[in-house]
């Protein structure tokens, strides 16, 4: 039987005298047919030994390597689907322009790729800043409509441009120029005013000189009306005159005084008139001191293009105590 020589451990027969190797005794030698048998019985289940732990190694190792590739697999479809699930939630969010999915889609996935984040907090902001926007515009609006509200009840020239002045980018702009453009036919130009005043003056004038012929040459024939009297008769402005000359009254003055507002109305078969209003003073000189020597009227008076007028009002606002 083969042994291994105890001093160089080379293989080497029980039954030789001495190693070949290194010449120590073989035969015969206690220490070596004590020892040999023993460590040549353990040797072989070491062997044994060894080789079953290394199919167990192999196989633990193939065993991991199974649930390590499990695991990743498994890892990989689930971030497969996460990432698949996020970029359907992301997609959603972004068409659906609602501020609660928004918040949800930032609140569920944290870990969301840093463009889509961004994106949905970017949209949130202008959103957010839009409804802001549409608030303040909601306000402009109402004031604006408040604004045109009064200017459409005084209906001026001027009150439509005062508001054109505090609203330039309302959209009540149009209509408002082009009630500017309407109510300016009506306005009275200088030559309006001063033929007005000339036609006016010249009535009371006739009354002063206590001249009827005169009188008579500032009004129509027939005018619409004359003291609240409608289709009045040169009979009827005659009348109106000698009643003021009572028999105590020796002088008449009439006299206009300022403001003499003009503008321009339409008359029948849309005949443009000029419309005169203004304040008159009456000073009377008369034998009977007790009586009212001074007073205030307010004058109301139509005006033809041919210089008659063809209307008349008046109405006192005051008289001397």
């Amino acid at each position: 039987m083969l042994i291994h020589c105890p001093e160089c451990n080379h293989e080497v027969s029980d039954k030789a005298a001495t190693c070949p190797n290194c010449g120590i005794q073989i035969a015969g030698n206690p220490d070596i047919n004590a020892s040999q048998t023993p460590k040549r019985r353990k040797s072989q289940g070491e062997a044994s030994t060894a080789k079953k732990s290394n199919r167990w190694t192999i196989i633990l190792f193939c065993f991991l390597f199974l649930i390590a590739t499990a695991a990743g697999g498994s890892y990989y479809m689930y971030c497969q689907m996460q990432q698949h699930d996020e970029e359907e939630a992301y997609e959603q969010a972004i068409e659906s322009h609602n501020e609660e999915e928004l918040q949800r889609f930032l609140a569920h996935y944290g870990t969301a790729p840093r463009e889509h984040r961004d994106s949905v907090k970017a949209l949130l902001q202008r959103m957010r800043d839009n409804e802001r926007n549409r608030e303040e515009q909601e306000q402009l609006d109402a004031i604006d409509s408040t604004d045109y509200a009064l200017a459409r009840q005084l209906n001026t020239v001027e009150a439509y441009e005062k508001y054109m002045r505090m609203h330039p980018k309302s959209k009540h702009l149009e209509d408002a120029k082009d009630r500017i453009i309407e109510l300016s036919k009506y306005n009275a130009t200088t030559e309006d005013i001063d033929f007005a005043r000339s036609v006016c003056r010249r009535f009371f004038q006739a009354i002063n000189s206590h001249n009827e012929e005169h009188l008579l040459s500032t009004v129509q024939p027939v005018m619409t009306q004359f003291l609240n009297r409608n289709s009045a008769t040169n009979a009827d402005v005659v009348t109106f005159m000698e009643k003021l000359y009572k028999p105590d009254v020796t002088n008449l003055n009439f006299r206009i005084i300022d403001p003499f507002n003009v503008k321009r109305v339409e008359g029948d078969d849309d005949i443009m008139l000029l419309k005169a209003v203004f304040t008159v003073t009456l000073n009377i000189d008369r034998t009977d001191n007790t009586k009212e020597r001074f007073s205030t009227y307010g004058v109301t008076a139509e005006i033809t293009p041919d210089g008659l007028i063809s209307k008349f009002n008046l109405k006192k606002i005051q008289a001397e105590e």
